[in-house]
């Protein structure tokens, strides 16, 4: 029993640390799988833009087959049959137009984009010339100069509550632990 203890009391913090290190770092890593349906003879919705390393996944509920083929060539689903699906990762970024292959009337667009490209920075300008008239100015933010958001994903939000409750269960058991009569 002792030895169960203490494999556990060196387990848990270890897995509470592992999950929020992952926590934190989980947006740079997880890509995202965005749904196209296929039905009515259309793909729905007709455009997606996705970021590279995503993925599409297309759904057929027609009960024809349909593909989902690049007019450049660069990916092909094949047939894909009611009720089945096919999923094609995007790593470069690009405008992808495709088409059904057995029916090439129903078309839709692929827009990739690099993973968190940071926004440039725009060059210095000169002063005006003394008694001109100055321009536009931008209005105030409350975000510290320099700083960039990015956007959370759900799937990074969802780590951060795992790993909370990690540290939470870690918390009880210490407490329990250092409670319990011996």
């Amino acid at each position: 029993m002792a030895r169960r203890r203490l494999l556990v009391a060196r387990l848990v913090p270890g897995l509470g640390v592992a999950l929020v290190a992952a926590s934190v770092f989980a947006g740079a890593v997880l890509a995202a799988d965005h749904a196209v349906a296929i039905s009515g003879f259309s793909f729905s919705p007709a455009s997606v833009t996705v970021t590279t390393g995503d993925t599409v996944t297309w759904t057929n509920s027609d009960a024809q087959a349909h593909t989902a083929t690049a007019d450049d060539s660069s990916y092909d689903t094949g047939a894909i049959t009611n009720g089945s699906s096919a999923t094609v990762t995007f790593a470069t970024a690009g405008t992808f137009a495709y088409h059904c292959s057995i029916h090439p009337q129903m078309t839709g667009t692929v827009t990739v984009q690099d993973a968190a490209a940071p926004t440039p920075t725009p060059a210095p300008t000169s002063p005006p010339a003394p008694g001109a008239t100055p321009g536009p100015t931008t209005p105030p933010t409350d975000a510290a100069p320099g700083a960039e958001s990015a956007p959370v994903s759900g799937s990074a939000i969802a780590l951060v509550l795992v790993g909370g409750l990690w540290v939470l269960a870690f918390a009880i058991a210490i407490a329990r632990r250092r409670a319990a009569p011996r």
